[in-house]
């Protein structure tokens, strides 16, 4: 065996390896899944999520009124009140888009020093110019001392606009 060259032709063997991987790749990301017939695409609502880059991301504000942390987050507000067996949290959502416009919504409430729950919403067809509402205790207090003070955090929020 020559010093430096290893084995005769495993040069060879990694030039196809890596050629093979870059094909694959290629059909992976290259739209291949785009390219089925139609017949064999799956059924799809007519409502597809908006765009991310639509809009600019907006920015959270918090304050009280009362026990009641609220948390304003562009078309989102979310109310959290300590109670004896969870926190309820209430969520408004204000379409602003042209259509109608269901959401997902994941909300975590939590202490700051353990204590977390979630719970994820879904608001259904709220009209352009309308505000959908829910409401649901997050939590429990088997879960340890309900947090006085609940901090909130948007896990989600998605608007899935109509294209009707």
């Amino acid at each position: 065996m020559k010093a430096g060259g290893g084995v005769p032709g495993l040069w060879m063997v990694r030039a196809l390896c890596l050629t093979a991987a870059g094909v694959l790749a290629a059909g992976c990301t290259g739209g291949a899944a785009d390219r089925a017939p139609a017949a064999q695409r799956p059924v799809t609502p007519s409502a597809e999520p908006s765009s991310p880059q639509a809009r600019p991301s907006p920015v959270p504000a918090v304050h009280s009124e009362g026990r009641t942390r609220v948390l304003e987050y562009g078309d989102l507000v979310v109310r959290a009140t300590p109670e004896s067996s969870g926190v309820r949290t209430e969520i408004e959502v204000t379409n602003t888009h042209e259509r109608n416009t269901t959401y997902s919504v994941r909300i975590s409430i939590a202490d700051g020093e353990g204590w977390t729950a979630y719970n994820r919403f879904w608001l259904q067809d709220v009209p352009p110019g309308e505000t959908g509402r829910d409401a649901a205790v997050i939590g429990s207090k088997d879960m340890g001392p309900v947090p006085k003070v609940p901090k909130i955090y948007v896990d989600e929020f998605t608007p899935i606009v109509d294209q009707r």
